[in-house]
């Protein structure tokens, strides 16, 4: 398939195959993995499920968790034209080893670095 020209039409294609895999038995395999049995938290009793932060180490309802990508989806030294869809769709159903169930601060802190990361490695691709 042609990747379209038009930057918003790839960002709309995008985040419909992230959505589709937010749906997926892989991401939920991997929430799962973090869920820590027995625990409660009297003032949120109505909360059944938590995860533990591999992070932050903070007990967190896994509803509010986020699965990661270690090795990101979009490698810190390209961008999306530079892939083409089968890559992207690889990348995000990868191997479940490569993906972690982290806190939504954690996840936001970790992009903030891939993407500042990006930025720096583009700069000096630019020069």
């Amino acid at each position: 398939m042609k990747k379209p020209d038009n930057p918003k039409e790839r960002n709309l294609i995008k985040g419909a195959i992230r959505r589709v895999f937010s749906r997926s038995e892989l991401r939920r395999r991997a929430l799962d993995k973090s869920l820590v049995k027995d625990y409660n938290e009297p003032s949120r009793k109505r909360v059944t499920r938590w995860s533990k932060c591999p992070e932050c180490k903070k007990m967190t309802p896994t509803y509010l968790m986020e699965v990661d990508h270690k090795e990101p989806v979009i490698p810190k030294d390209k961008t999306l034209e530079d892939m083409n869809w089968d890559e992207v769709i690889d990348r995000i159903w990868c191997n479940e080893k490569n993906l972690i169930a982290i806190c939504k601060p954690c996840h936001k802190q970790k992009s903030k670095v891939e993407n500042a990361e990006r930025r720096r490695l583009k700069k000096e691709r630019d020069k």
